[in-house]
């Protein structure tokens, strides 16, 4: 007596599903760390592009002022004051140190050449993820 077996080879065995998601697994993860890498450099991109404005944004306002007025607001006697804005409208998180202090420029061959100038600091500080970042933006501005 003859007993035939009939197989199906229609099928995949339980192995082989397995070694297959394997291979899936390790093609896809890196690029799934690809894709979270530049998520949180996009991310970070934007933040710094926020602080690098908010710098400039003060430095237009006192420069819009001119030299006379900066002076008197920004500086008593002529000693430099630290203006520290711990909540920014608008951007919570950041915060704003502004430092505006004289600055004479000397000549040393013709004194009628000395500047008077203010040197204006700019810095924006923020928390990203465990650690602080900072952008400073440094100008100065003439009495002439």
């Amino acid at each position: 007596m003859n007993k035939t077996i009939i197989r199906s080879n229609g099928g995949y065995t339980f192995i082989e599903l397995l070694i297959a998601i394997a291979i899936l697994g390790m093609i896809v993860s890196p690029f799934l760390m690809m894709f979270t890498g530049s998520y949180l450099s996009i991310n970070s991109s934007g933040d710094q592009s926020i602080a690098i404005n908010l710098c400039r944004q003060q430095v237009e306002k006192i420069k819009a002022l001119g030299y006379d007025s900066a002076l008197s607001n920004y500086s008593a006697d002529k000693v430099n004051i630290n203006t520290l804005e711990e909540n920014i409208d608008g951007f919570p998180g950041f915060k704003r140190l502004t430092i505006v202090k004289p600055y004479i420029f000397t000549c040393t061959n013709n004194p009628e050449l000395d500047v008077e100038l203010l040197l204006i600091e700019v810095s924006v500080t923020w928390k990203e993820g465990k650690s602080e970042r900072q952008e400073i933006l440094k100008t100065l501005l003439s009495n002439r």
